[in-house]
């Protein structure tokens, strides 16, 4: 007694989750996110204490003394010399540094962010127009080898009809060159099957395990009918440029308060061998106020340059727009088009089928040549394929709609 085990399979949900798990434009996004976080905990540094420790040694030959006399009095400067030293640096007003440096931080943390969700869509757009080609081609297969059955069952019949007298014998050749027509035909349909199954399997980064893909398409999503701001609001890479260009504008006052003064808190422990004037031990605290006068230019140079950022970024965000507008017009359209050639495809498959099943009858009876039967069927299988190619170009056209509006 053989077990046959069903093959396992592969759902669309399976092979989004797999595309995102393995996706390295995720991880990429991923670490740049955690990169904009530290450059965030690196912006609030400047008002943080810093803490340093010093320490020095040197020997001096021969060493600094005062005396009178020929007795030594003072020793100005020992021969053997220690020093080291405790120091605390504390900022106490910016005067706008630390606001600037942080928003412009944060808001580029948002802007990669909002980059991440936007790669996430498009991952899960590749994997489902990916799973849609397999899925599709997988059935362009079987048509294809239900036309090769039809074929060799036709080229048997011709065989008998022309040994009963009832056909001409060219029928057979006719017949024969249609198989082997429809044997190319499948060969064509499996090498695009299994190109589209590498495609899948190396976007899902594993081998191709042989998995069933199933797709349910009876009930489909009609075609949108949302506002186009509304989506254009959702986008997530419009996002990210909007927060860039935010980002790039806080760069711009932070240039700008370069020329602003800075307070600080400043003290500090010594200890040292102990010379004439100077004690073994001394702590100093201290306000230290810097007060940037003339910098040769360098402040308004870079706040320059920091406008002009600021202008790339906004016209950069102003094409975006205008494209991603584009495209989901498009695709608004596009799929109302698609929707309304499923129908027509439907049509066209129940006259072509009813075409073959009469031209069949006639040939059987003797009213017609395996030509009309031929082209009948031809013309039954060419629907079946559109059928099935407007089914899944559809679908496609809905995962590129999900991934442009942001749904």
């Amino acid at each position: 007694m053989l077990l046959f085990l069903a093959a396992t399979v592969l759902s669309l949900a399976q092979v989004q989750q797999e595309a995102l798990q393995h996706s390295p434009s995720l991880r990429e996004g991923e670490s740049k996110v955690r990169e904009s976080r530290y450059k965030v905990d690196e912006a609030y540094t400047l008002v943080n204490p810093t803490l340093q420790l010093t320490a020095s040694g040197n020997r001096i030959t021969p060493p600094v003394q005062f005396g009178i006399g020929g007795q030594t009095l003072v020793t100005v400067q020992p021969e053997y010399n220690y020093n080291v030293g405790l120091s605390l640096r504390q900022t106490l007003l910016t005067f706008g540094r630390l606001k600037w440096s942080a928003a412009a931080a944060e808001l580029s943390e948002k802007a990669v962010q909002a980059d991440l969700q936007d790669r996430r869509l498009r991952v899960l757009e590749e994997a489902s127009v990916a799973y849609y080609e397999a899925v599709s081609s997988a059935e362009q297969v079987h048509i294809a080898e239900d036309q090769l059955k039809a074929r060799q069952a036709h080229l048997q019949e011709a065989i008998k009809l022309v040994k009963a007298g009832s056909a001409a014998p060219f029928d057979v050749k006719r017949d024969e060159a249609a198989q082997a027509q429809a044997e190319q035909q499948l060969l064509e349909a499996r090498n695009r099957a299994g190109l589209a199954r590498i495609r899948l399997f190396t976007l899902l980064d594993r081998p191709d395990g042989g998995e069933k893909l199933e797709l349910s398409t009876e009930d489909l999503p009609g075609p949108p009918a949302e506002e186009l701001e509304r989506s254009l609001e959702r986008r997530y890479d419009l996002a990210a440029s909007r927060w860039g260009a935010q980002a790039a504008q806080a760069r711009v006052s932070l240039a700008e308060s370069q020329d602003a003064p800075n307070l600080g808190l400043q003290t500090d422990y010594v200890t040292r061998n102990q010379v004439a004037f100077s004690p073994a031990r001394q702590w100093t605290v201290g306000l230290n106020l810097q007060l940037p006068l003339y910098d040769g230019g360098l402040t308004e140079a870079r706040s320059a340059q920091a406008r002009e950022v600021v202008e790339q970024l906004q016209a950069l965000y102003d094409q975006a727009h205008r494209s991603a507008a584009l495209e989901l017009q498009s695709l608004i359209l596009d799929l109302g088009s698609r929707y309304q050639r499923l129908a027509v495809t439907e049509r066209n498959l129940a006259s072509a089928a009813e075409a073959a099943r009469i031209a069949r009858l006639r040939y059987q009876n003797g009213l017609s040549t395996n030509v009309e039967l031929l082209d009948a069927e031809a013309a039954f299988t060419a629907a079946q394929q559109e059928k099935v190619a407007a089914r899944y170009q559809y679908l496609q056209t809905w995962a590129r709609y999900r991934r442009a509006a942001a749904l």
